[in-house]
């Protein structure tokens, strides 16, 4: 849909840069729609770049870095239909269910609404950290609670064992706690289309 840059200093933000601009169109469509009078359509986040509504995906977040002397050049590209219905759904499809003859969101607002509220949260991102967001975050995305599987080697092979999510860790990885207590830190195995599928761990220290 469309693309745009940004610059930060601090190299230990970059993971997080893409949880911030999720966070901006999830609550750039909700303020968008309550703006025009219209239904609040429930987009929210599915760790760690996409847009989700009513269990199928809408959009999707791309975050990429170059880094020049003292500062971090990042280009964000942002997917997100809006009017292509088929094969899954798409925001305005999902208004037209919601209530019948409703005006449709227009690319334009979109974008206008988007930016609005990335440069509120990149400010409070920048001078805060992400700290400062997680429970908006968490109030927007799919996974709080969410029991997974997850994969260990054990002398040669493979076990599968479940883990609750329970948000996020400092390095922006998902923060789960097992059946033993203990807590973990967890990464896509780098194979999976799907992030979910084929998560490992990663105890974390106490």
């Amino acid at each position: 849909m469309f693309s745009f840059t940004s610059q930060m200093n601090d190299a230990r933000k970059l993971p997080l840069m893409q949880y911030v601009v999720c966070l901006a169109m999830t609550e750039a469509i909700k303020d968008l729609c309550c703006a025009k009078g219209l239904p609040e359509l429930d987009v929210r986040i599915k760790w760690p770049n996409d847009l989700y509504l009513k269990g199928l995906k809408v959009g999707g977040i791309l975050c990429t870095s170059s880094y020049e002397p003292k500062v971090y050049n990042i280009c964000t590209g942002i997917g997100l239909n809006v009017d292509n219905e088929k094969p899954t759904t798409c925001l305005n499809a999902a208004l037209q269910e919601l209530k019948a003859n409703s005006p449709r969101l227009k690319r334009e607002d979109i974008l206008a609404s988007f930016f609005n509220k990335f440069e509120v949260l990149f400010d409070i991102f920048s001078n805060q950290g992400f700290q400062a967001l997680e429970e908006q975050y968490y109030n927007s995305w799919l996974h709080s609670g969410q029991r997974v599987v997850v994969q260990d080697a054990h002398e040669g092979q493979s076990v599968n064992s479940v883990v609750t999510i329970k948000g996020l860790t400092p390095s922006g990885y998902l923060y789960a706690v097992g059946e033993d207590g203990k807590s973990y830190e967890l990464h896509p195995d780098g194979n999976s289309f799907d992030f979910f599928t084929g998560l490992v761990r990663r105890k974390i220290d106490a």
